[in-house]
């Protein structure tokens, strides 16, 4: 049996406990992995550069990432995305620069510039996301959801120029979105801006 202070004390570990475990359950939480980043080598050269992204398009009904994968060998090339630039849309509107309004899977490439320093990326989609910056993964979001994110990641850039990006994006019913918000070495969140990418004419 237990004594009076015993069962107080037993008591005040378990309501501590579950202080613990409702604070942890209720805070929101940001993933803030750091990713050192390699820029491009050789730098390429202004005059080879056009604005924007490369982007090549399939069609189809896709859940998972990974199936949107296996849609490569019938994407076309599209028109340029202006970057990761696209709110969420309303119903019936195109997805990016797209001829369809939905199940549409988009394979995505070039250069982002960033200053030298570290950055916090944050990506939203709708519906699933990958992205590569120099061949690794930084941010996945899998799956079909509303214009969201996973958190924010950090990159090091250990000087300034241009770093290659990949990404592999589909959108199933509905509506759709593709931005990423981004804070600079001692600035505020904002949205990215059309001279921040690029790709190979």
């Amino acid at each position: 049996m237990f004594g009076r202070g015993k069962i107080g004390l037993v008591m005040r570990v378990g309501l501590l406990q579950l202080v613990i475990a409702f604070m942890f359950h209720a805070m929101p939480l940001r993933a803030q992995s750091l990713f050192v980043l390699t820029p491009a080598s050789p730098q390429p050269a202004q005059a080879a550069l056009a604005p924007g992204l490369a982007v090549s398009y399939a069609y189809g009904e896709v859940r998972w990432l990974d199936v949107a994968a296996g849609y490569r060998s019938y994407a076309k090339p599209g028109k340029p995305l202006k970057g990761f630039m696209y709110g969420d849309t309303e119903v019936g509107q195109k997805v990016l620069t797209s001829d369809s309004r939905e199940e549409v899977t988009a394979f995505i490439k070039g250069f982002m510039r960033f200053e030298e320093g570290v950055h916090e990326l944050e990506f939203q989609s709708n519906d699933g996301l990958r992205v590569l910056m120099n061949g690794i993964k930084v941010y996945e979001h899998d799956g079909r959801h509303t214009c969201q994110t996973k958190g924010a990641i950090q990159i090091k850039a250990p000087k300034t120029g241009w770093y290659a990006v990949e990404a592999l994006y589909f959108q199933r019913l509905h509506t759709a979105c593709l931005d990423l918000s981004m804070r600079r070495p001692g600035g505020e969140w904002d949205w990215t801006e059309p001279e921040m990418y690029a790709h190979l004419r």
